[in-house]
């Protein structure tokens, strides 16, 4: 609200007889003698307790499943409590099993080839060493012709190019070379399968991403009713098969919708939210914001954790929306002012400068630290 609204909204208390429009500025209290505060209450805004771990588990597709857990068991982290698809997931294990031994077969019979390979290089080496020697022995006899001894050059040399190239192949560098391509192959093509067989497991095994009560759904429970114990359930896609609670911690969830919150900084921010069956006020600290999006905007809402004594209030009053009432925390107490006994102690400077300038002119070298809906935090001159 303005200061123009703000002082409007006085007038008018001050016509209904609620508070004095003619004080003078001689009455104004001394700020030496207004209490001392160490939160200033900034407005309500709308929330809702809930567990600060909670987690609702859907199937992701039509198919059976098998429980390993009871409803309400407490589980710990980690813990696997549900198959999705069991006999799917069975047959991708044994497939995985089977293409192993296969990889390793393949594997074992590379290398046996590779073997093979270097074993016919080395003969053929050899036989190719002996026919160099015998066309060697040709050149150096006299009376060979001249066509002929030209042609055995030529076919010396292509020897020696083939020999050289054996040679190559043969090269224990080579050899490590190609080995270490085979083993490379082998465990690509079987990390690849891992993988997706690794990929199915962690969409059917069900685990417990955080300790708390396994809760089933409704529509769980019905079905479990007309079903043999420990035999697979038909689920359709999308279906709720529970959630997961951790009730021991509580948080206070609260839009930021509006500009209230988002105009205090977050680590002072302080909240209290009613306890209907009590009426006790519970209250929460700032912990995150959470960012939520939906496709089409994105929605943020404060998250404030519930303290230790407000966690049996926060477990009766989960899953209701209230209203919050929002407060700033300082580091150290102020004075606290009420606007309705300051509004006409001088309102011709409310109207032209504001709260802060009347506070000033009240008591100088005050300083306004924040402005609420009704009072404001003061800070005294030479308060350090």
């Amino acid at each position: 609200m303005s200061v123009s609204g703000n002082f409007k909204v006085l007038l008018i208390m001050a016509c209904c007889g609620g508070i004095s429009p003619l004080a003078p500025a001689a009455q104004v209290t001394p700020l030496e003698s207004c209490p001392e505060v160490a939160r200033l209450w900034m407005g309500m805004e709308e929330g809702v307790i809930r567990p600060a771990a909670y987690l609702q588990i859907r199937a992701d597709a039509d198919g059976y499943v098998v429980l390993h857990a009871e409803n309400q068991q407490i589980l710990r982290k980690g813990e696997h409590w549900a198959t999705l698809d069991p006999e799917q997931l069975d047959i991708e294990r044994r497939a995985f099993g089977v293409d192993q031994s296969k990889q390793k077969q393949l594997l074992e019979k590379g290398r046996e080839d590779a073997q093979d390979a270097r074993l016919r290089l080395s003969l053929e080496l050899h036989e190719t060493e002996g026919k160099r020697e015998n066309l060697k022995g040709v050149l150096q006899e006299a009376a060979i012709p001249i066509a002929l001894k030209r042609r055995a050059s030529e076919a010396l040399v292509k020897l020696n190019e083939r020999i050289t190239r054996f040679h190559e192949k043969l090269d224990p560098a080579i050899r490590d070379r190609d080995l270490h391509l085979l083993d490379e192959d082998n465990a690509v093509q079987i990390a690849r399968k891992q993988k997706q067989l690794l990929n199915l497991e962690k969409r059917c095994c069900l685990l417990a991403e955080f300790a708390g009560q396994l809760r089933f759904s409704d529509g769980l429970k019905e079905k479990l009713k007309a079903t043999e114990r420990g035999k697979p359930i038909w689920m359709k896609g999308g279906d709720l098969l529970g959630t997961i609670v951790d009730d021991r911690h509580y948080e206070i969830s609260v839009s930021a919708a509006g500009p209230l919150l988002s105009d205090i900084p977050s680590d002072q921010i302080l909240v209290f939210i009613q306890d209907a069956q009590t009426g006790k006020m519970i209250a929460g600290e700032y912990s995150r914001t959470d960012e939520l999006d939906n496709g089409k905007e994105i929605s943020r809402n404060f998250i404030f954790v519930i303290r230790e004594d407000g966690v049996e209030g926060a477990r009766q009053a989960q899953g209701t929306r209230n209203l919050v009432h929002v407060y700033r925390k300082f580091s150290h107490p102020y004075r606290l002012v009420y606007k309705k006994d300051i509004a006409f102690s001088a309102p011709e400077i409310l109207e032209n400068s504001g709260w802060d300038g009347l506070v000033r002119h009240l008591w100088p070298g005050s300083k306004v630290i924040q402005v609420g809906p009704q009072t404001i935090a003061v800070e005294p001159k030479n308060a350090n």
